[in-house]
């Protein structure tokens, strides 16, 4: 089991997926100065704020980020920009003074490659739809891999607005068929 900072979000990176972040809270700032004194990683989870009160906030699956941009921001804030290594499972957080979180992990698999079978083609479709309404988020992306269901589904779960319980349940997963087959259903609404 390996130590990784926490940066708990209401959205997640998953492993080749992208993410800008603009810093402002000490904590993070800090998270972010520790970060490139090694080699420029930290873990990436869901808060939950309804939770907040119970001690069950996090998502128990994180995902490993690693820096692979800087910018100063037009309103003065750091921005940084993180592509998704690998996820783990959150294992025991602690807290430090400042309210940094820190988290004992254990490594869990990336998803394999599948191929999009056609029925599975308008999910893959919608997607690129997504990025060319929204080319900021597109445009993150130098390739793009429509035909990897993989791919394609945990880009999904990364901006569509998915409950912590359902995401760690999606995640947890060893390939992405349940996760497709949400979708599938999520977006015939």
């Amino acid at each position: 089991m390996s130590e990784v900072m926490l940066f708990p979000l209401s959205s997640v990176v998953l492993p080749e997926g992208k993410m800008r972040l603009r810093i402002f809270e000490p904590r993070y700032k800090r998270l972010v100065v520790e970060a490139m004194k090694k080699d420029g990683t930290f873990g990436i989870c869901l808060f939950d704020n309804d939770n907040a009160e119970t001690g069950t906030e996090l998502s128990a699956v994180g995902t490993l980020a690693k820096i692979i941009d800087f910018e100063h921001l037009d309103d003065g804030l750091l921005g940084i920009s993180v592509t998704g290594l690998s996820k783990f499972l959150i294992r025991n957080v602690r807290v430090e003074f400042d309210g940094l979180r820190f988290a004992r992990t254990e490594a869990l698999p990336n998803w394999e490659v599948v191929n999009i079978v056609k029925e599975d083609e308008p999910i893959s479709h919608y997607l690129g739809k997504i990025y060319d309404q929204f080319p900021d988020l597109g445009q993150m992306y130098e390739q793009k891999f429509f035909d990897d269901a993989s791919w394609v589904s945990q880009r999904w779960l990364e901006i569509l607005p998915v409950h912590k319980q359902q995401f760690d349940e999606l995640a947890l997963q060893y390939d992405c068929k349940a996760t497709m087959t949400f979708l599938k259903n999520a977006l015939e609404k």
